[in-house]
């Protein structure tokens, strides 16, 4: 039997890996479906998983990850609804943040986040009212308090998922 090429061997590894950060994503999710309280942090650990793919495949990897948990998380949870936030937002912002940090000037792209969180919140509050906060009441409080609210949280989870992958960068890339 032959040897791999490099190339090939680089692939199995991107797949193998891939393997790997679903079955992470979907326990992460899982979880969130379950345990009351950590729910925000649960779907923040599960959006780890894309910006590493990215990383490593240098893009098309993410976009596969983030597909298949999709599909797999509509599938396998037994509450469908607790893969909305993981498909609507916490999974593709790691697509979104890759191509964003991209760009060279830090104000731009600050400004393209919150641009890109305002709008996945709108159309949500939007699409999703009926569903979701009919049943929560938040009639104290007025949609640009929430929209505030929302950008805060936001703002300290980009950093959180920076410090990530930071972090990854440092200690795993490369050697994976």
């Amino acid at each position: 039997m032959g040897k791999d090429t490099p190339m090939k061997s680089k692939n199995n590894k991107i797949v193998a890996l891939g393997g790997v950060l679903l079955a992470l994503s979907l326990v992460a999710l899982y979880a969130a479906s379950f345990v009351p309280g950590f729910e925000i942090t649960l779907y923040t650990v599960s959006s780890v998983f894309v910006p590493i793919m990215m990383i490593e495949s240098r893009g098309k990897g993410g976009w596969i990850l983030y597909i298949a948990c999709s599909i797999m998380s509509l599938l396998l949870l037994p509450n469908k609804l607790a893969a909305f936030p993981y498909i609507f937002f916490f999974g593709i912002y790691g697509i979104i943040k890759y191509y964003i940090e991209k760009i060279k000037n830090s104000a731009a792209q600050l400004s393209l986040k919150f641009l890109v969180f305002t709008t996945i919140m709108v159309v949500a509050y939007r699409f999703f009212y009926s569903i979701f906060f009919s049943v929560i009441t938040l009639k104290d409080m007025s949609p640009v308090i929430l929209l505030i609210m929302g950008e805060l949280f936001f703002l300290v989870y980009d950093i959180i998922l920076t410090g990530i992958i930071n972090y990854y960068y440092r200690r795993f890339y490369g050697r994976i």
